[in-house]
């Protein structure tokens, strides 16, 4: 193929209401755009220099290699026109051939375009038809390529020119199904880059696309139809998303309003707590004053009479001692009069919880018997007896006068005081045990004397009756049972004594 006639095209801003330097931006705005195509680097551009002053002409001179592109570089320029709006006078020349237009409308300045085909070298001809070809239907149809075969045969061009030629107009995309592709790619990027709906310059700019390809509005329509089908869908799970998220915030705004009550009836109920202890300071038993000014904080602070009594019991078991049991017994009795060292009266009502829980009949019990009464329960009584005793009182204390006079061979229940003996000489001859009524029942008594074991007395009158067999049977099966430790300690002074008395 013969080499192309270069051209020239000349643009200049003749739009009178414009400032020098409006004149100036615009021409920058082209110029910038035209350096973007891909055949600036062939092309050479020039900045025209004002030389008519009351007519403002101010523009770009390009020489372009290829005068073929001349249809390029006016499609661009329209494409600025219609984005920044001025009136120009475009001049492209080839050889002595000129075309020239003044106009402010991108659409005029299209219409150009066929008169430059016409100017242009018989190369060109054939190029414009392929390109026209191609741009109306995306590709070329076997009728357009058998009229392209008859142009090429009345220009002698060879085939393999031809067919350069027809690769130029179809461009980078070869088939209409490429160009497809290439507009659903283009559609697909578009969409995940930039919020949807597409703005108004996206949808002019994927047209214009559909266009250049030589692709119709019908042909891109169902890509268009699919991509808003997929926008239908997302933005109905975005609407899902942001339906759940708002329920997830709304279940947390409730859990934090929960959480916050929750810390202010923890906080409320530290209050009672340390109203309640002031209150039962000294006595288990608020005062009738003091009662109902508890209840009517309970009734400002809107605590819930469970966890009222919760409070009430822990605290009071803290100062005054605690009264679980197993076995549903009550010890607010017993707890009472201890603490009001009604001695007498509270040993009493220790035989009475004993008897209630494993005597149905109320009759004395033995050992045996005496075992079916829970270790929690007997903790609770050894706890309060040594509590309100300063350890004087309770069957650990027992305990340990039993494991004292079982390592010297004396007898436990004078020890304890359930005995009185009749000494001679520093030796006792004679023990009389004493009847229930001659116990002491005072914080003086002998250290062990109380609580005393009715319970399992046969007799409390003539005499306080205890089998020495079952007593030693209820510290080895009873009271070691629920004191384990009680167990090893009395062995250990046991082989202790043994082995002192042998030295």
């Amino acid at each position: 193929m013969e080499s192309l006639e270069p051209a020239t095209v000349v643009l200049q801003i003749v739009d009178v209401t414009l400032t020098d330097d409006d004149r100036d931006r615009i021409v920058q705005k082209f110029w910038d755009d035209l350096m973007q195509l891909e055949i600036t680097p062939r092309a050479t551009i020039t900045a025209l220099p004002q030389t008519e002053p009351a007519v403002a002409r101010w523009g770009l001179e390009v020489h372009l290699a290829e005068p073929d592109q001349m249809v390029t570089w006016v499609k661009d320029m329209s494409e600025r026109l219609d984005v920044t709006p001025a009136e120009i006078r475009l001049t492209c020349t080839i050889d002595r051939l000129r075309v020239q237009t003044q106009t402010d409308s991108p659409e005029q300045l299209l219409a150009m375009i066929p008169a430059l085909r016409a100017i242009l070298p018989a190369p060109q001809l054939l190029q414009a038809r392929a390109q026209l070809y191609a741009q109306r239907g995306g590709e070329i149809t076997p009728v357009e390529r058998a009229n392209l075969e008859l142009l090429r045969h009345d220009l002698e061009f060879s085939p393999e020119a031809m067919e350069a030629i027809i690769q130029k107009a179809l461009g980078p995309y070869g088939d209409r199904q490429a160009k497809l592709d290439k507009y659903r790619e283009v559609l697909s990027a578009e969409i995940e880059r930039q919020p949807i709906p597409l703005d108004n310059t996206t949808h002019l700019e994927l047209r214009r696309l559909y266009q250049v390809l030589g692709l119709s509005q019908a042909d891109v329509e169902p890509i268009n139809q699919e991509y808003i089908a997929r926008i239908k869908a997302e933005a109905t799970h975005l609407q899902e998303q942001e339906k759940a998220a708002r329920a997830q915030q709304e279940t947390q705004r409730q859990a934090e309003v929960t959480q916050q009550q929750v810390v202010v009836r923890q906080e409320y109920a530290e209050l009672y707590r340390q109203e309640y202890a002031a209150a039962i300071a000294h006595t288990p038993y608020p005062t009738d004053f003091d009662r109902g000014r508890l209840k009517q904080a309970c009734a400002d602070w809107q605590l819930d009479p469970e966890v009222v009594r919760a409070i009430e019991r822990e605290v009071t078991d803290q100062q005054y001692g605690p009264i679980d049991s197993a076995m549903q017994l009550k010890y607010h009795r017993l707890r009472d009069l201890l603490w009001k060292t009604q001695w007498e009266a509270a040993d009493q009502e220790t035989e009475r919880l004993i008897l209630s829980a494993v005597s149905r009949d109320m009759q004395p019990i033995d050992a045996g018997t005496l075992a079916k009464f829970h270790c929690v329960d007997l903790q609770t009584l050894e706890a309060l007896w040594s509590r309100y005793s300063r350890g004087r009182f309770g069957f650990i204390a027992q305990h340990r006068i039993f494991v004292q006079q079982a390592v010297q061979g004396g007898d436990f229940l004078a020890a304890i005081g359930w005995k009185s003996a009749l000494s001679i000489g520093g030796v006792d001859v004679l023990t009389l045990r004493k009847a229930y009524r001659d116990l002491q029942f005072t914080l003086e008594a002998p250290i062990g004397h109380l609580p005393t074991w009715r319970w399992g007395a046969t007799t409390l009158e003539g005499e306080y009756a205890l089998d020495e067999g079952v007593v030693e049977r209820i510290f080895h099966d009873v009271i070691e049972k629920c004191w384990p430790k009680l167990r090893s300690q009395r062995v250990t002074e046991v082989r202790e004594g043994v082995m002192d008395a042998e030295r």
